[in-house]
């Protein structure tokens, strides 16, 4: 067209993939499903004082992978996310359904 070398196969190429879509499919993961995950609320009730004395700081200072290991110990779940609720005093977490 302009003199590329190669620029007739590219546009070949690139025409059979429109006119196929499926067959030249690059990543399977277009496939799948996205992954379902579901929020929780560990309420800690009068283990919150113990847990501060533990970590040695308040729930509230606590960083993201404190949270979520002690999600982990109480509840035996290996969360993604996780953060402190203050207003309900409970660790917020969401994890992927299996």
């Amino acid at each position: 067209m302009c003199g590329i070398p190669g620029e007739d196969e590219y546009w070949e190429r690139r025409r059979e993939e429109w006119e196929n879509p499926r067959a030249f499919r690059k990543c399977s993961a277009w496939d799948e499903d996205e992954p379902i995950y579901e929020n929780g609320n560990l309420f800690l009730d009068g283990e919150t004082e113990e847990i501060e004395k533990e970590r040695g700081y308040p729930m509230e200072e606590l960083y993201e992978g404190d949270l979520l290991d002690i999600v982990e110990e109480q509840k035996g779940i290996v969360a993604d996310s996780a953060e402190w609720n203050g207003n309900w005093e409970c660790i917020e977490y969401r994890y992927r359904v299996a």
